[in-house]
């Protein structure tokens, strides 16, 4: 793996250093046997945007991780702002070239979810998984995946998944997210979440992995798995469908996610299949 190295103190943190590429790419040779240059800079506007950018000029050759310290635009579905100081969080995004693009695709969100939590539950950390793309723990969130499917002049496309992890949450991240929110250093020790550099390539290893095996086999290897750690199954959820969709709120009770990535709900009586929308449970 190649990897462009940018390890700098980080400006207005005392005794914090930058990423170092060269230990994240070494990290993600243990958690992926394939081949992927990495990526670290200190600061960007958005990693996601970083490499969706440069897709839209031309698919990579190959798979890319683009990992930052900070981002001053950071951010999730509908455009939903990222909170994070700068170190205070595991921010990477991953490009894929694309062979054959496939009706499923959406749902790779949900699978790259699936790897995650995975990934965490491995190191004794049991999240939830909100649909279509938030990992939880009890309620307050720790974690988002946001995936683009880029196309370049040649119209040869490009899925960039990017994911964003609270390390440490301080005073001034509280108070500006918009929900209940945790970090990894509340629920794992402070040196075993010491090195973001190890997290990193664990993290984007298990992503690549997930998305070379939806590729090839779609979401059905996940969709099983994606159930067992659904959020809310069985309680009733109000669902608001995110513009320019003209269709009305629906309420009902989570069922599960079907073979499509698609959330379904059973309200009067009928089962009702969700592709986009938020949900939020009913208290």
């Amino acid at each position: 793996m190649t990897a462009t190295l940018n390890s700098v103190p980080i400006a207005g943190q005392p005794g914090a250093v930058a990423l170092d590429a060269t230990d994240i790419a070494q990290s993600l040779a243990l958690a992926w046997n394939g081949e992927c240059a990495v990526e670290a800079v200190v600061v960007t506007g958005s990693t996601n945007e970083d490499l969706a950018a440069r897709a839209r000029v031309r698919q990579p050759f190959g798979c890319l991780l683009r990992a930052a310290d900070f981002q001053t635009g950071g951010r999730g579905r509908q455009k939903r702002v990222w909170h994070a100081a700068p170190g205070h969080a595991l921010l990477f995004s991953v490009a894929i070239p694309v062979v054959t693009r496939t009706e499923s695709l959406p749902a790779i969100t949900l699978a790259c979810g699936v790897a995650l939590a995975e990934c965490l539950a491995e190191h004794g950390v049991m999240v939830q998984l909100k649909w279509p793309n938030d990992v939880r723990v009890d309620g307050c969130k720790l974690a988002g995946i946001l995936t683009e499917l880029v196309a370049d002049r040649d119209a040869l496309n490009t899925l960039v998944i990017g994911v964003g992890i609270n390390l440490h949450l301080d005073d001034a991240a509280r108070s500006a997210i918009d929900q209940p929110a945790i970090a990894l250093d509340q629920l794992l020790s402070a040196a075993t979440v010491a090195s973001r550099e190890p997290w990193i390539g664990r993290f984007a290893g298990a992503i690549l992995a997930a998305a070379a095996r939806f590729m090839h086999d779609g979401f059905d290897p996940f969709c099983t798995r994606f159930n067992r750690l659904l959020e809310w199954r069985g309680q009733v959820v109000d669902i608001v469908y995110e513009k320019p969709l003209a269709q009305a709120a629906i309420s009902g009770r989570v069922i599960e996610v079907d073979r499509h990535g698609r959330l379904v709900i059973e309200a009067e009586g009928r089962h009702h299949s969700v592709s986009v929308g938020d949900v939020s449970v009913r208290r």
